[in-house]
């Protein structure tokens, strides 16, 4: 007999019985649609910003790149070349740890501006973290942990003390921070907003533990990996390990992050890849793989990418320990590094002009990372004006001499920076010095291969001793970038000339910025235009019976001098910003619904664009107007698939340029809530919720109808 016909028998049975029966049945399967439903409706509305930042560590800069294009998109100058950058982003805001430096710069990305900086002790002491709003800068060697504000990297109440040096630290996804120090001991600590101070979750010691231990962080809790004293322990995620391993006193770099199950750490100078799966621990011989100098690793969709230092390439590791694919290669600038966001694996190669994403089922497909095309921009440039400009000056004062007048080997320019608050805001380090005024740029030599530029500056204001300037130039020349080091108010930059024609008609855009001991600066600005050089005429004899200089011919009448009125030179082209660019990452909605959720995130031409800014509905001609650095808006969508783009004016009116096109699907409720309606197309994952609830609720209904049945069999 089949089930059906043995579903119909019960039924036919009447009764309470088989009304328990079928609200069970109504129940499970309900409750099993909904889960199914769930499933997929995480997987359908699942958006991302779909851009990315990596690290230029030979220019300095950062790059934001878009995976759907494979282009660069924005370049910010954060420091000179030759640096160790380390990235860090939330809620809007990118930190950059130069690690060389021990400097911390933070990055509004509504503005791409400077919005603080402080000081770190520089190399592998210091560390920051980012977690729920705000950002913890660790002093290893001091064993110190400061609380700084997001937005200024100023300090916020207590720094916590551990009494000795820190191994290492890291925050699980919940915010929790984590620290072991020299002596092994194991703490968690919460944050108090209220007392504005850590306070202990957890202590404990774990023997073997010392100061190579490493941390990893998962959702919630950590694994500690000992090998100093062949430990490792997994503590506060609810499944907790205890477990042993060889004994080694090699550093251990250990992945960033990871999932509860699969932990893993490179050792290299033994060749080996530690791999913590479950409660076992594996050593896995990389060497033996062509990757004797293993670096940090990575866990994407349950494997091990490992990047190999010296060899070019990223080898993936499975579970077990065996190879999980084909090897990843790389080409140019220096050892592969991994970042891991919006669901995409980048292999980063820092000095190469391309990259590799992986993407979610372990396809790869290069990237171009950096591109002479798209402009450096100074983080520290000055905002666009808020409020109306300063009234003319008075005609009956007199005027002042100009304070620089040039020389003759080449234009001088300056910039004065307006007598504001400096952008930079104090740190904990002391009060940061004001920007140098008075920077002038002129050229000094120029030959075939390099043009060399003087740049001065006036000594900068600040309450603490100014150890030094930082002197940087930023253009469309090879490399992009030239930066100096000077005691004095004065430095030479020597831009080359190969492989570009900026020394015929390029502009160097030039920052000066003064350190004390503690912290860095304001950057005061100049920019140059180069201008080509002038041709000189070949010497001429004259020739014969040729009158003297300056002497006029015989009877010849003296030249008639007119004089007139040039005409007016043409309106500049209306402000635009850049049309195509991604200025939506994203569209939320449920598919029945009338109207969607725009999210933005406006690069920084558009965010500062002096126009009006809408979100256009294409296919149906809707608007609404937005600020241009408005990151959300909400739009009317209509049947089918609607193309929205964000639409910026000329602030004169005359002209306009749409973003990159995003495209909403809306679809008709064709039910209208009636119970009994089957939708020709329901959209996956809708109604997740109630069905979810009905399940239950026809579940408990067969619980009470089956209760009633034996009440009623026992009474009789």
């Amino acid at each position: 007999m089949s089930w059906w016909h043995r579903i119909r028998r019960i039924i036919s049975g009447g009764g309470r019985e088989s009304a328990s029966f079928v609200a069970a049945l109504l129940g499970v399967l309900v409750l099993a649609g909904a889960a199914l439903g769930q499933g997929i409706s995480r997987t359908s509305v699942a958006v991302s910003d779909g851009l990315t930042w990596l690290g230029d560590d030979q220019r300095g800069e950062v790059v934001q790149v878009n995976p759907v294009s494979g282009k660069p998109q924005t370049r910010l100058q954060i420091s000179g070349p030759d640096s160790q950058l380390e990235i860090a982003q939330e809620d809007g805001r990118l930190i950059v740890l130069n690690r060389r430096t021990g400097e911390i710069t933070v990055i509004d990305l509504a503005t791409l501006l400077a919005s603080g900086r402080r000081q770190a002790p520089p190399g592998a002491t210091s560390k920051v973290l980012v977690a729920n709003g705000l950002v913890f800068v660790v002093d290893r060697a001091a064993g110190t942990v400061h609380t700084a504000d997001p937005l200024s990297l100023a300090d916020i109440g207590q720094t916590w003390q551990a009494g000795q040096p820190l191994a290492d630290a890291v925050v699980d996804e919940r915010g929790v921070l984590w620290l072991v120090d020299h002596g092994g001991t194991l703490r968690s600590l919460d944050w108090s907003d209220d007392e504005e101070r850590f306070q202990e979750r957890s202590q404990r010691q774990i023997t073997g533990a010392g100061p190579r231990t490493v941390l990893v962080p998962h959702d919630q809790g950590v694994t500690l990996i000992g090998l100093d004293g062949g430990v490792v322990v997994r503590d506060g995620t609810g499944e907790d390990v205890d477990s042993s391993t060889d004994r080694s006193d090699a550093e251990v770099i250990a992945a960033q992050t990871s999932p509860l199950g699969l932990v893993p750490a490179s050792v290299p100078s033994s060749s080996v890849v530690v791999l913590v799966v479950g409660r076992e621990v594996l050593r896995v011989d990389v060497g033996a793989m062509g990757c004797p100098n293993p670096g940090r690793p990575a866990v994407f969709r349950d494997k091990v990418y490992v990047p190999c230092k010296g060899s070019g390439k990223v080898i993936i590791l499975d579970r077990s320990g065996n190879r999980g694919g084909d090897d990843v290669r790389t080409s140019g600038g220096s050892d592969p590094e991994l970042v891991f966001d919006d669901g995409r694996l980048f292999v980063n190669v820092p000095g190469s002009s391309t990259g590799v994403l992986v993407d979610a089922d372990g396809a790869t497909r290069t990237m171009t990372i950096r591109s002479p095309e798209v402009p450096v921009k100074d983080p520290d440039r000055s905002p666009p004006p808020s409020v109306p400009p300063p009234p003319p000056p008075n005609p009956n004062e007199p005027t002042k001499p100009p304070r620089n007048p040039g020389t003759n080997n080449g234009p001088t320019t300056e910039v004065q920076p307006p007598p504001s608050t400096p952008s930079t805001p104090p740190s904990a380090g002391g009060t940061a010095p004001a920007a140098p005024a008075g920077v002038t740029v002129r050229e000094k030599s120029r030959s075939a291969s390099a043009l060399v530029v003087t740049v001065s500056w006036t000594a900068a204001a600040s309450t603490d001793p100014v150890v030094g300037y930082t002197v940087a130039g930023s253009g469309s020349f090879s490399g992009g970038s030239v930066s100096a080091q000077s005691a004095g108010t004065s430095t030479d930059l020597s831009v080359p000339c190969a492989g570009s024609t900026f020394c015929t008609s390029g502009r160097l855009d030039v920052t000066v910025r003064a350190s004390t001991a503690s912290t860095a600066g304001a950057a005061g600005m100049a920019a140059f235009t180069v201008t080509p050089p002038a041709n000189t005429p070949p010497p001429n004899t004259p020739p014969p019976n040729t009158p003297p200089p300056n002497t006029p011919p015989p009877n010849t009448p003296p030249p008639t001098t007119t004089t007139t009125t040039p005409p007016p030179p043409p309106p500049p082209p209306p402000s635009l910003p850049s049309a195509g660019a991604v200025v939506i990452t994203g569209i939320t909605g449920v598919r029945t619904n009338p109207t969607r959720r725009v999210n933005m995130a406006p690069p920084a031409d558009w965010a500062s664009h002096n126009g009006r800014c809408e979100v256009v509905n294409k296919t149906y001609g809707f608007s609404v107007g937005i600020p241009c650095n408005a990151t959300t808006a909400t739009i009317d969508v209509d049947e089918g698939s609607n193309a929205i783009v964000v639409r910026a004016y000329a602030a004169s009116g005359a002209g306009q340029v749409d973003s990159a096109q995003k495209n909403a699907l809306f679809t008709y409720d064709e039910c209208a809530g009636k119970p009994s309606c089957i939708p020709r197309m329901a959209p996956a994952g809708a109604g997740t919720a109630p069905m979810g609830a009905g399940g239950l609720g026809l579940l408990a209904c067969a619980f009470l109808l089956r209760i009633g049945v034996r009440r009623g069999d026992e009474e009789k």
